[in-house]
């Protein structure tokens, strides 16, 4: 199998991964189906004190609950990314880089491209947070995934909510599954750790008012199918050798 091909087996690979499958097609429901919001609704509503006009966790408020769930786990992850990668940039250059250094490698990509895919499309796509909503005592009237991609509702520089960017951070942790054996990258020990990260992280977010269910679903759909991609790479480079 030539370089050439790598696209090839990669496409082929993901029509037999079954993660890859569900995966798309959360993308496809939670993107392109409108009565999706009415599920967001209801389960973002139990997240918001109508009567004092509040939220479970105050949006502007930066204590123990914003440093241990928003910034803390930011700081953690890049800084363990940052310190692996110059580890691994080291064992290179002294030549010693073994096979268990590229599944390491491979992880750190899925734990990086995560959140910068993540990060593109909030930038880019216009969807308002709950908090943002008059639905929930905010400025801005509802605009979601499907409004954009229909030219439904005019862009708005400040509505930059869809998918769930902090969760990101949570759902890289995915990439984990590279390290298992191939037929173990479906086991919940590999999954758990970016499942658990990403949804406290998500679920943190929801109760803030910043993002709905359906942003950290797909969220976490990205993060498989990279995950996912990274496992095929995984296999194309041990075949190769």
């Amino acid at each position: 199998m030539s370089d050439a091909s790598l696209p090839l087996f990669l496409r082929r690979k993901a029509l037999r991964s079954p993660e890859v499958v569900l995966s798309l097609a959360a993308v496809a429901l939670f993107t392109f189906w409108p009565s999706i919001h009415v599920l967001d609704f209801r389960l973002e509503t139990p997240f918001f004190d109508a009567a004092a006009g509040s939220w479970f966790f105050p949006p502007d408020d930066r204590g123990v609950l914003f440093w241990l769930l928003y910034r803390g786990p930011k700081i953690f992850l890049v800084a363990a990314g940052v310190s692996a990668l110059l580890w691994l940039a080291w064992r290179g250059f002294m030549k010693r880089w073994r096979a268990v250094d590229t599944r390491f490698l491979l992880a750190l990509l899925v734990l990086g491209l995560t959140p910068l895919l993540v990060g593109l499309l909030k930038n880019s796509t216009g969807v308002s947070c709950p908090v943002q909503e008059t639905l929930f005592a905010g400025p801005y009237a509802h605009a979601a995934i499907w409004d954009r991609l229909f030219a439904l509702v005019p862009s708005n520089e400040h509505l930059r909510c869809w998918p769930a960017g902090h969760a990101a951070a949570g759902f890289g942790l995915l990439g984990i599954r590279v390290l298992a054996p191939a037929g173990s990258r479906l086991s919940w020990a590999y999954l758990a750790p970016g499942l658990a990260g990403g949804w406290v992280l998500g679920l943190y977010q929801m109760a803030r008012g910043q993002h709905y269910f359906s942003h950290t679903v797909v969220t976490m759909a990205i993060a498989l199918i990279l995950s996912a991609a990274a496992c095929m790479i995984l296999d194309r480079i041990e075949e190769r050798g």
